[in-house]
């Protein structure tokens, strides 16, 4: 008796993990990123690159995570979230989704001002901005910057939300698991 083999399902949303961990590690590799999001000084570039425990503890106090919650500590962080949204059949291939990557940039209104008119969140930006515009991740296309928004949370903390575009294609005919 012969017995069928289980066929994994076919998704666009199983790229999204890929996606994740390919920006994390774009993330995790840029030492002025990474000090910029930990100390919320004004000389943060004049302080020390972060150890293995600093980095960690950026995930662990939730600061860089893909899950939308903001949870505000009192220690003011700055936080990073990177969702996903507005998944849609791609026009000449409806295999393919295109859907939106955004990467929203949280700062305490405190910590915004980093001296000679540059702003914390707008220099968070251009360090994401320089790694992942047009930069290929799973997808069959390249990243496309498609525009950022100031986001007004509250009235202690804004920031800005940056949007790109992601093409899917191939990687919904792989077992993720492999």
């Amino acid at each position: 008796m012969k017995k069928d083999q289980y066929i994994f399902p076919k998704s666009s949303f199983l790229g999204i993990a890929k996606d994740t961990s390919l920006i994390t590690k774009k993330l995790l590799e840029n030492k002025k990123l990474l000090k910029l999001i930990y100390y919320n000084s004004k000389d943060w570039e004049f302080k020390p690159d972060l150890t293995a425990d600093q980095i960690k503890s950026l995930f662990t106090n939730k600061q860089i995570s893909n899950v939308p919650k903001v949870i505000i500590d009192e220690n003011k962080y700055t936080y990073l979230r990177i969702t996903y949204d507005s998944f849609v059949p791609n026009e000449t291939n409806p295999w393919y989704r295109d859907h939106l990557i955004e990467i929203k940039i949280i700062c305490h209104f405190d910590d915004w001002d980093l001296g000679d008119y540059e702003l914390r969140p707008y220099r968070i930006a251009g360090e994401i901005d320089s790694m992942l515009n047009g930069q290929h991740l799973t997808g069959i296309g390249l990243l496309q910057f498609l525009g950022a928004d100031q986001a007004l949370y509250d009235d202690e903390f804004g920031g800005i939300d940056l949007r790109y575009l992601a093409i899917h294609g191939e990687e919904d005919r792989i077992n993720p698991l492999e």
